[in-house]
């Protein structure tokens, strides 16, 4: 018995609609297969990243123990020395600058150390503001000792605004951010910090009107022992990050050369 034309209609209809359905599932279930595939890969890289400080962690143990003995018998001896030279003898400058490189080596291991090793925090209720206030006083003092026209600025709560943070851990971060701004301007400018509250986080902004940070390195100045600088070990930024990651938070950055850069720190109230 031959079908109507609409009993046709209908069936393609019906069919159609089946196509469609399956259709989203199938699209469904590439989405879900994407995102899993993301999942992997990120796993992946912190596999590989966990296992890239893992043989840092020895390495790092290892430079540690093998030159942090010497580097302590060549401090003193050289220390020994510029007691017996008076200031205004030429030979004076040898032996400080002897003394300004093994200070120097002394910050590379232990920087080492503190990116590699493991670091469990020690959280407790913290008010930013007065946290925050404290870091600044010591930032005050590096002004003075770069001899910079640099003013701080703050833009702060007038309320408590309270966080569960490893205060001293975070204050590392702080402080790297306000040193490397205070480097970054060369004779005079400013420091603008400021702390507010934003739904479930807390918002720190480190903001100053340095020489900025060029595009093609914007993206690498969180890898470990990327640096610009002439004195830079390229781990002092890997390790801010390394402690606002085991807050749960997240730094973001933003510059433009010749104008300055901005770091958001976001914590979890």
């Amino acid at each position: 018995m031959q079908k109507s034309q609409d009993e046709l209609m209908n069936e393609f209809s019906v069919f159609m609609e089946r196509f469609s359905a399956q259709s989203d599932a199938l699209e469904l279930a590439y989405k879900a297969l994407e995102m899993q595939s993301e999942q992997l890969k990120k796993m992946q890289e912190e596999v590989n990243q966990s296992r890239v400080l893992s043989a840092l962690g020895e390495m790092a143990a290892t430079v540690a123990h093998e030159i942090g003995n010497p580097l302590g018998g060549i401090g003193g001896y050289a220390s020994l020395l510029a007691r017996g030279i008076p200031p205004e003898d030429p030979k004076r400058k040898y032996v400080d600058k002897i003394i300004g490189g093994i200070s120097s080596l002394n910050k590379i291991v232990g920087n080492l150390l503190a990116y590699t090793k493991k670091t469990h925090l020690q959280k407790q209720k913290t008010d930013l503001v007065a946290w925050a206030e404290a870091i600044l006083a010591h930032a005050e003092i590096e002004i003075e000792k770069e001899k910079k026209k640099v003013s701080l600025e703050r833009d702060f709560p007038a309320e408590f605004l309270n966080a569960e943070i490893d205060g001293e851990r975070l204050q590392q971060v702080m402080l790297n951010l306000l040193i490397n701004g205070i480097q970054a301007i060369e004779v005079e400018g400013k420091i603008s910090v400021s702390i507010r509250s934003n739904e479930n986080f807390a918002e720190i902004t480190v903001a100053d009107t340095g020489k900025g940070i060029k595009p093609e390195n914007l993206k690498n100045i969180f890898t470990p022992f990327f640096t610009t600088k002439e004195q830079g070990t390229g781990l002092g930024l890997a390790i801010v990050k390394k402690i606002v990651d085991l807050h749960e938070g997240e730094i973001l950055v933003e510059s433009i050369p010749g104008k300055g850069t901005k770091f958001c720190l976001k914590i979890p109230i």
